[in-house]
């Protein structure tokens, strides 16, 4: 038997799986991967087996065809692993498309596989790829595998340790590094990496960061420029056009974010996300023809795919509303609850049903389900609760539900104070309604309400009172339970009184009950990882 070359070690180890709906060409390419020293090379001829394949196994290395004929493609095979935990860090998932069309070349790159091939594809060519594929996800494994866990400090420290020890993978262990120091909320280190690195050369992912820090700041305008050069000097990077996009709409200028949508959908346009984000800003513009069209394609683009994707199905609803078929919306949205039984969809289908309700002249049954709305909506604890709250406002002010909206919005500044973006977009909300020095108002009251707790906590601590400390940030808490910054203070303190006097048992469910409500609200959170350590380590030895 011919020996392998040792320079194809790396491959040995690794378990394959060829997705590929011809079978000619999956003969040729299962050959090609046993001459490159893989051991075990599974096939599968179309995406549902390949789904179940990949829940059954763990594989190393997965290359898959775009075009799967009937049912899922690759893309969306892709989504379906990540989103279900099929595939771990160090996997390798090499797409592989026939066409050379540049709308085909972005949608085999779109859902950001480790790379994509064209056919046809020669054994040098796919050795080649591979080993460098392996070589750079192995060497990543560690960071990826913290960051999945969300353990955030300790993806940074291994960037950093990858960084002093000479890494061959520089260029992507820095975006990991600015892209950790974003979700750690440390937007001036994030800063000074993504400029580092546009000092070397006009690099579009550090574009798109430092554009995202831009925006973070409050500097639109300065986004913008960023944002504008990436699709200028990278016209196939659709990130940036997504990202101005947002930047556009912030603002006001919604009729140059649904000219610049319409361009990324000409050069994608089988992202059933970015034909959603086209739908609704031509919505908003009263191109309702275009709209319909963008929402009718995103809506057949869902239908093979796990992700989640509710806009297009919201957005035909609105249009089956505004032409009198309020029926027909209703029996829209039925089948969009159906297909994905989330909370979020059931409240957006709910805030979307009390619009229909609303146009069938029944003004006290919408009023209903929007009261109904308001209390589900402020119940919630979720990472992105505050924005689905504002969205769910902006419907029912739409919806002429003006007290629901104004409650809610409410709720929302007050919890959030400390949020720029969202109180900004609250008080765009608040505007509409006629209540813009309201919204204003509430905003600057939260701020003083929560600065006076915590700084009049802060004081009763440096004075040695930690009960009365205690007792301000029970009353914070109490006025603003989803506010997490609020509620970690108030966790802190209590771990000082608990140390202080002993164990009580009800004040140690507050503290976790506040500490998991918050890790809710900001998943990844360092400081209640830390709180919750902490108090797990006192009920350990207490």
């Amino acid at each position: 038997m011919k020996e392998m070359p040792a320079h194809l070690d790396p491959l040995r180890s690794l378990d394959f799986l060829l997705v590929e709906d011809f079978e000619a060409m999956r003969s040729v390419l299962k050959g090609q991967l046993l001459r490159s020293g893989a051991r075990r090379v599974d096939t599968a001829s179309d995406g549902r087996d390949a789904a179940g394949m990949l829940a059954a196994r763990r594989y190393g290395v997965v290359l898959c065809d775009y075009n799967l004929g009937a049912g899922k493609n690759g893309q969306q095979l892709l989504e379906e692993a990540r989103l279900k935990g099929w595939v771990d860090p160090a996997t390798v998932w090499l797409m592989i498309t026939a066409e050379k069309t540049s709308a085909m070349v972005s949608a085999a790159a779109e859902d950001a596989p480790d790379d994509y091939l064209l056919k046809p594809i020669t054994e040098n060519m796919l050795q080649t790829r591979l080993l460098k594929l392996v070589e750079r996800k192995t060497a990543l494994a560690g960071i990826a595998t913290a960051m999945k866990a969300r353990d955030w400090r300790g993806a940074l420290k291994l960037c950093e340790e990858q960084i002093a020890a000479g890494t061959k993978c520089l260029a992507e262990v820095l975006r990991l590094q600015a892209q950790l120091h974003q979700k750690l909320g440390d937007w001036a280190r994030a800063q000074a990496v993504y400029e580092g690195v546009l000092q070397r050369g006009p690099i579009a992912w550090a574009r798109l960061g430092l554009a995202q820090v831009r925006a973070q700041a409050g500097d639109l305008a300065g986004a913008r420029t960023l944002l504008q050069t990436a699709v200028r000097e990278h016209p196939q990077y659709l990130e940036a056009y997504d990202e101005l996009a947002q930047v556009l709409h912030a603002q006001g200028e919604d009729a140059q974010q649904l000219a610049l949508l319409e361009r990324a959908v000409a050069l994608s346009p089988n992202t059933p996300q970015r034909q959603s984000a086209l739908g609704v800003a031509a919505l908003a513009q009263g191109q309702h023809e275009l709209a319909e069209r963008a929402f009718a394609r995103a809506i057949k683009l869902t239908e093979h795919s796990a992700v989640e994707t509710l806009d297009p199905f919201l957005g035909m609803a609105r249009l089956h509303t505004e032409a009198g078929n309020p029926g027909e919306a209703q029996k829209l949205l039925a089948t969009m609850t159906q297909r994905y039984d989330s909370h979020d969809a059931q409240l957006l289908a709910k805030a979307e049903t009390v619009r229909a309700v609303q146009a069938t002249g029944d003004a006290e049954a919408a009023a209903r389900l929007a009261a109904e709305l308001v209390a589900l909506s402020a119940d919630e604890t979720s990472d992105h609760a505050a924005d689905l709250a504002v969205r769910i406002a902006e419907t029912l002010i739409e919806s002429q539900q003006a007290d629901a909206a104004t409650r809610l919005l409410q709720h929302v500044t007050r919890n959030n104070y400390d949020d720029e973006r969202l109180i900004q977009r609250s008080q765009r909300a608040f505007e509409r309604l006629g209540l813009g020095a309201s919204g204003g108002e509430l905003a600057a009251a939260a701020r003083r309400e929560a600065t006076h707790a915590m700084k009049d906590g802060m004081q009763r601590m440096a004075d040695g009172d930690p009960q009365a400390a205690l007792e301000s940030l029970r009353s914070a808490k109490i006025s603003m339970p989803r506010n997490a910054r609020v509620l970690l203070n108030f966790a802190a303190v209590a771990m000082t009184v608990l140390q202080r006097h002993g164990r009580s048992a009800v004040l140690e469910a507050e503290v976790l009950q506040s500490i998991q409500t918050a890790q809710a609200l900001r998943p990844g959170e360092p400081r209640a990882a830390e709180l919750l350590q902490q108090l797990s380590r006192w009920t350990a030895e207490s």
